[in-house]
């Protein structure tokens, strides 16, 4: 996409074709997510059936932000007919369909591939082979509510091969489904879900409680709840869990990770989404307590490992901390560490004892890695990627910091 730093445009009349006769008004004005889907629903059809699978696999947030890039085409093509004609407009929305445009923005989220159809036609087979459990709760909005869950034991075919398994807990973005990670961990991660029991729980209302989110549930209590039963399993590695969420998935992360006593959980990862400014406030962890107050101090386990994922283009967390765009919080924008700061806090909480990291431990390809305690305590630094940093985490670098190498 080009980079041309242009006036911002909303569509204020209707054209003949789809309603994207523009006027100019002030600069900060966008258009709206409707124009923006009428848009692409005219001029690059294909890009609404990627779309639905961004919401469904990495949820709300990670949604807008794709309609954000969207929009960024809209203006352009707002823009260059404003200024040089439809002729122009039209040949640069060719450019964009020849570079395949929002096509490719959602492909490169997903990392889709040739291959896409017949994954499609396993997953039948995979989804037969998934158990769906849950565990029942009450809380102000249910009672005896039975919450779901589903587990994946990898198949093993060899006698030898019968040494319990290590568990990854997977939780989705807000707005996200267990079930839509479930194929995006499949498709992403094979050796890890041939190698892991995978687990995906399923967030009420798709949303994991942290400030002020849709869900008000003890989803502490329900992950923890979820590591007991599997740890009763005879399959199961009881010391080696790992939960790792995206985005509102990593934010129960930290919290779990800063609340839990559990001797279980091993590693935690949280994608796109360091400590926020009610999990850390400067000075102390705190724990989210009644009514999400976070006033306690809270003492985080020590000897746990973590690795944290964030984007540098991130619009929905930002990278150097503040105050988020889009999440809200209580009278206001959910403010963050900065991502960098945030992974010195769990480096320190876990022992470290040095300075905090200025450069980076090492480079591979757009990942500045920033690793403390000999790997223990890591940060992936994602240049050029936003909200969708996970894209840059290879299986490779997953296996590595699982295996402590």
């Amino acid at each position: 996409m080009k980079n041309r730093k242009l006036p911002i445009l909303i569509a204020c009349a209707t054209s003949v074709s789809m309603g994207l006769n523009p006027c100019l008004q002030a600069e900060e004005e966008r258009p709206s997510v409707e124009h923006v889907l009428d848009f692409l629903k005219e001029k690059m059809p294909k890009s609404l059936e990627l779309l639905k699978r961004v919401r469904d696999e990495d949820g709300e947030e990670g949604y807008q932000e794709v309609v954000e890039g969207a929009g960024d085409i809209l203006v352009e093509y707002l823009e260059i007919k404003r200024e040089e004609g439809k002729e122009s407009a039209e040949r640069f929305l060719g450019e964009e369909r020849g570079r395949v445009g929002m096509e490719v923005l959602v492909a490169a989220w997903h990392e889709t591939d040739d291959d896409a159809d017949e994954e499609e036609d396993g997953r039948e087979e995979e989804d037969r082979e998934n158990q769906e459990f849950s565990i029942t709760q009450s809380w102000s909005q249910e009672k005896n509510f039975k919450r779901p869950y589903w587990v994946n034991v990898p198949e093993r075919r060899e006698a030898a091969d019968q040494e319990p398994l290590p568990v990854i807990v997977f939780l989705h973005g807000n707005g996200g489904n267990a079930q839509g990670l479930q194929r995006m961990v499949s498709d992403r991660y094979p050796g890890i879900a041939s190698q892991f029991i995978t687990v995906f729980p399923q967030g009420y209302r798709e949303s994991w409680n942290i400030v002020s989110e849709r869900s008000k549930a003890d989803d502490r209590g329900f992950i923890e709840a979820i590591i007991r039963e599997l740890a009763k399993r005879d399959e199961v590695n009881k010391k080696e869990f790992t939960i790792m969420g995206i985005s509102n998935g990593a934010a129960l992360v930290n919290q779990i990770a800063i609340e839990s006593q559990l001797p279980n959980i091993k590693n935690y990862i949280a994608a796109v989404s360091p400590l926020n400014g009610y999990q850390h406030n400067g000075k102390h962890f705190k724990a989210m307590g009644k009514a999400n107050g976070y006033q306690a101090i809270a003492k985080p386990l020590f000897g746990r490992r973590l690795l944290n994922i964030s984007g540098t283009e991130d619009l929905l967390v930002p990278y150097q901390g503040g105050p988020s765009k889009a999440i809200p919080a209580k009278g206001g924008k959910l403010p963050f560490v900065d991502a960098e700061e945030s992974i010195f806090l769990w480096a320190k909480q876990m022992g470290y004892e040095g300075r905090k990291l200025t450069e980076p431990s090492k480079v591979n390809g757009k990942i500045e890695i920033f690793s403390y305690l000999d790997g223990d305590v890591v940060h992936f630094k994602v240049n050029d990627h936003g909200h969708n940093a996970t894209q840059a985490l290879s299986e490779r670098l997953l296996l590595e910091f699982l295996r402590g190498k």
